[in-house]
């Protein structure tokens, strides 16, 4: 019997089995929704893009990964790490902008993690206490 390869997807979520403080979260939702499309541009990127490609999907993983981290931190290292994860979000949606702009990126795929990525600067903001 072969094992098949489940891909989840926004459509497709996975069971959950337990309870973290970031599930509670609306920012972290935003922020794995963000990461799984904006992972889908960088992946059908063509060829000749690395660097620029490695620095998407770091800065969208960084938004992801701080966004995450934060919600099990407490004080001044919480909003820190709420505020590394906007900066990282602000990053990733300037360099898919720039795919979009160089024409390597369908601009309606970019359009919707580019609305996905400002909720989540708005949610960060908040979370941080930071004023716009």
């Amino acid at each position: 019997m072969k094992n098949k390869l489940t891909i989840v997807t926004s459509q497709q979520p996975a069971k959950q089995r337990w309870q973290f403080d970031h599930h509670r979260l609306d920012a972290y939702h935003v922020a794995m929704e963000a990461l799984i499309k904006g992972m889908a541009i960088i992946d059908g990127l063509p060829r000749g893009c690395a660097k620029l490609k490695d620095q998407a999907a770091r800065a969208l993983q960084g938004a992801f990964t701080q966004t995450t981290a934060a919600s099990a931190r407490t004080g001044a290292d919480r909003l820190a790490r709420y505020r590394s994860a906007r900066a990282e979000a602000g990053e990733a949606a300037g360099l898919l902008e720039a795919f979009e702009r160089l024409r390597l990126a369908d601009a309606a795929e970019v359009d919707e993690v580019l609305e996905l990525l400002w909720r989540l600067s708005a949610m960060l903001c908040r979370l941080a206490k930071l004023k716009r």
